[in-house]
C-alpha cells in the first residue's frame, strides 16, 4: 500500500559494499533511494549493519533481504533488528542457500565473505557475538558465519519465519505458479520473481518466461489476488521494465546497473542510472500511448519469433 515515484526498486545486491573505494556501498545504495524515492532492498551481506543502512535511506522504502541462518536464534535476531530500524518489509530469499556453479568467481579466488568482507550484519549481531565468544579473530569470525550460512528452507519452515515478524513477508526466488499459490496459501505477502540474476542454474529458464504464468497465479488467487508481484533478473532497460509491467509485475527491480552506476559515479552515478531508467519507462509508454500503468496490458506485446 505504499505510494512510490516509479515502478522501480533496487534489487538486493550481496557484498554491494564493495563496490565503492570507501567500502560503504551499502549506505551509499542507501542515500540513492532517498535522492530517488526508488526503495532499496538490503542484503543481509552488507559491509555497515542494517541499522546504519537504514538511517541514511531517507523517507524512501526500505526492504531487508534475509538469507536465512541455519541458527534461528540469530534470523530472529536479524529480523528483529531490521524491524526495528525502520525496515518496512522482510524479502526471504530461497533460491540460494547453497552458490551456485560460478566459474569467474573461482577462477579469481574470489569470495569475500571468506576474508570476512560484508559481513557486518552478523558482527553486529548479539546473537552471533554469542556464537563467537569474546574478541574474535578473522578465522574465528569467518568459520562462524560459514557454519551459520546456508539454510536449505523448505515449505515447513514458513510458519516460523511468519511469525518472526508482522512485517509483510515476501518470498523471493518464485518462478513455478505452484510454487507462488502455496505461498500465498501459507500466509506471505508478496511474491519475488527471480532466477538470482541469472546466477544460480545455468541453462534455466528466463525469469521473464515465468512471470506471467506466476502473476496468473496469483491475480487467481482466492484469499490474496492483490498481493504485489516483484520481479528482477536481466533488466537492463526502460523497455525491459515495460515489458515486464506489461506481463503483470507489480514492480521491478533493477540489480546490475545501479550497481554499474554506483562503482563508478558514486551516489551521483547510480542516481542517474535510476533517473535514466525512470525517464526511459515513462517516454516508452508515452509513445506507444499507455498514458497510465493500468493501461500496460499484456497486448501490448507481440512476441517475436
Amino acid at each position: 500500500g505504499t505510494s512510490v515515484p516509479s515502478p522501480l526498486m533496487m534489487a538486493p545486491v550481496g557484498v554491494l559494499g564493495l563496490v565503492t573505494p570507501d567500502q560503504h556501498g551499502d549506505i551509499h545504495g542507501a542515500e540513492v533511494s532517498a535522492a530517488t524515492g526508488v526503495p532499496f532492498i538490503g542484503s543481509t551481506l552488507m559491509s555497515d549493519p542494517l541499522e546504519d543502512v537504514a538511517a541514511a535511506r531517507g523517507d524512501a522504502p526500505l526492504w531487508f533481504q534475509l538469507y536465512t541462518p541455519k541458527n534461528r536464534e540469530l534470523a530472529a535476531s536479524l529480523v528483529s533488528r531490521a524491524e526495528k530500524a525502520g525496515y518496512d518489509a522482510i524479502v526471504v530469499t530461497m533460491d540460494t542457500w547453497v552458490p551456485g556453479w560460478r566459474p569467474r568467481d573461482l577462477a579469481s579466488g574470489n569470495f569475500p565473505q571468506l576474508r570476512g568482507k560484508a559481513l557486518a550484519n552478523y558482527t553486529s549481531d548479539p546473537v552471533f557475538a554469542e556464537m563467537t565468544g569474546p574478541d574474535p579473530d578473522l578465522g574465528t569470525t569467518v568459520m562462524t558465519w560459514v557454519g551459520t550460512f546456508g539454510n536449505p528452507l523448505s515449505w515447513d519452515d514458513l510458519a516460523w519465519l511468519r511469525s518472526l515478524t508482522d512485517l509483510p513477508l515476501v518470498l523471493k526466488g518464485i518462478c513455478h505458479p505452484d510454487d507462488a499459490r502455496r505461498a500465498l496459501d501459507e500466509g506471505v505477502d508478496g511474491i519475488y520473481v527471480s532466477n538470482h540474476g541469472g546466477r544460480q542454474a545455468n541453462g534455466g529458464g528466463a525469469a521473464i518466461d515465468w512471470l506471467p504464468g506466476v502473476v496468473e497465479a496469483v491475480r487467481a488467487h482466492p484469499d490474496r489476488s492483490e498481493a504485489p508481484v516483484v520481479f528482477d533478473s536481466g533488466v537492463r532497460t526502460g523497455a525491459d521494465v515495460v515489458k515486464a509491467l506489461a506481463l503483470g509485475a507489480t514492480t521491478v527491480a533493477i540489480g546490475r546497473p545501479y550497481v554499474y552506476g554506483l562503482a563508478l559515479g558514486g551516489v551521483p552515478g547510480a542516481t542517474h542510472v535510476l533517473r535514466s531508467l525512470q525517464a526511459e519507462t515513462d517516454l516508452i509508454m508515452a509513445v506507444d500511448g499507455y498514458p497510465r500503468r493500468c493501461d500496460l496490458t499484456s497486448d501490448a506485446l507481440v512476441e517475436v519469433p
